[in-house]
């Protein structure tokens, strides 16, 4: 079913007044299929004038079926794994090309038949390659998060890894959700849904997103920096949350992945306002930081009460985030009662915190599958045609793209929005080749 991985994280010596939840990640295993015997079933398929090796191709694609549908994170390790489903996936991809014509429900007798990862006696079964791709890419992504969980989090390196890994699995997750979504087959068991995939890789995307978010505070960055880096996890944690809030997922998802998404959203929508607080406090809105102290302290709180079933360890992360808030919010509320006498806003009335992604779905070169035939020479570029069209473009009234001057100077301005200095910015801007996500995610982690 899931696998619920708290990383194997070594964070360094903590720093005064740092709020540092190496919060539990959450990895999934990979589906099960039964054995479909496709070498027997479409040899008689096979038009040797046109497709020579077909015969050695069928042979290749039925033996990397049986190891890829063989295949455990426990036996053979989740990188042999994510390898393994991509081979095979390559291969499905090319018969699918080559058998496009057969028939195989009624001609060739081929049905793929594949379980859900949660509810493991549901399954569904389909004759369409497209279905079979789709259920490898998912074994592909669950590869990739399990890869990501397996890093040492508190290893500068190895984070960097764990967020990439976990980007990887959004991407092949939206890929997967665009087969799918032109699919010809209209059954699907939960965790092939549109909704369990859109939360899934909302639920990797956070936790890249929190590994940015843990190297920031073990770094020392500014508190307004690491405060966005946090608001962006709340966000993308509550679209999860409310994502899998169909009432067939909570039937058919374990509870305890379902609590793990609640714990977060409620912790880091709790730390997004400690960090807040510090900079409202500095500027002298002595109230506000009042207030987002007192909702900081609640969250926290709200998340140490979900996860008291749970081990000790696991239940340290989320008290010790809530005993940080409690303790600023006492110095604050004491300040403020003694020395400033400002009004504390209710909290629904201040303002959304500004949140800033670092993170994206990657598309893995695994996924990019070569053409299984030779493509056409390419054609000499119709210059005059070319330019011809640049000129209509520029006529129809659509504004020309920004200059690099003018694009430099707003992301320089974006960059120094989040708290970076205006030459750091530059620079990094220039280094990334005008890049605001990447100099972004370039200045956190120097």
């Amino acid at each position: 079913s899931f696998i619920f991985c708290q990383g194997r994280s070594r964070p360094p010596p903590p720093r005064p007044r740092r709020c540092q939840p190496t919060a539990p990640m959450l990895a999934f295993n990979v589906k099960t299929t039964e054995p479909v015997p496709v070498e027997e079933r479409l040899r008689r398929h096979v038009d040797t004038s046109r497709f020579p090796s077909g015969h050695a191709f069928l042979k290749d694609l039925q033996g990397w079926r049986e190891k890829m549908r063989s295949q455990r994170f426990g036996t053979n390790g989740a990188e042999a794994v994510r390898d393994g489903q991509l081979r095979y996936y390559a291969l499905a991809t090319h018969a699918e090309h080559h058998f496009r014509t057969v028939d195989l429900k009624n001609e060739a007798k081929v049905v793929f038949r594949w379980y859900d990862t949660f509810s493991t006696r549901r399954f569904v079964d389909q004759p369409d390659w497209a279905f079979e791709r789709a259920s490898v890419l998912f074994n592909v992504a669950g590869a990739l998060s399990y890869l990501a969980t397996s890093q040492e989090r508190g290893d500068p390196e190895q984070i960097k890894l764990a967020c990439r890994y976990f980007q990887e699995a959004s991407g092949v997750i939206n890929e997967l959700r665009k087969i799918a979504s032109s699919a010809s087959w209209l059954s699907f068991t939960p965790d092939m849904t549109d909704d369990f995939l859109e939360a899934l890789s909302c639920i990797m995307l956070a936790q890249a997103q929190k590994c940015f978010y843990e190297k920031a505070v073990a770094d020392g960055r500014s508190h307004a920096i690491v405060a966005k880096l946090a608001a962006e996890c709340a966000a993308l944690y509550q679209d999860a949350g409310l994502k899998l809030k169909a009432p067939l997922l909570q039937e058919a998802i374990s509870s305890e992945w379902l609590a793990v998404v609640d714990w977060n959203r409620a912790l880091f929508d709790g730390v997004q306002n400690y960090y807040a607080a510090t900079a409202l406090g500095e500027a002298g809105e002595y109230g506000a930081c009042v207030s987002r102290l007192t909702h900081a302290v609640n969250r926290t709180a709200e998340a140490v009460n979900m996860c008291q079933r749970h081990s000790a360890a696991l239940q340290k992360q989320f008290r010790d985030a809530h005993a940080l808030a409690k303790d600023a919010h006492a110095k604050a509320k004491k300040d403020n009662d003694s020395i400033y006498f400002d009004r504390v806003p209710p909290y629904a009335t201040l303002p959304k915190l500004p949140r800033h992604a670092l993170v994206k779905p990657l598309r893995p070169e695994g996924l990019d599958v070569p053409p299984p035939e030779a493509p056409p020479s390419p054609e000499k570029p119709d210059i005059i045609g070319a330019a011809a069209a640049f000129g209509a473009a520029s006529l129809d009234g659509t504004p020309p793209p920004p200059s690099f001057d003018e694009a430099s100077s707003a992301g320089v301005e974006d960059l120094v929005a989040m708290g970076f200095s205006k030459e750091a910015a530059s620079a990094a801007l220039a280094q990334c080749k005008g890049s605001v996500q990447e100099a972004a995610a370039l200045l956190v982690d120097s």
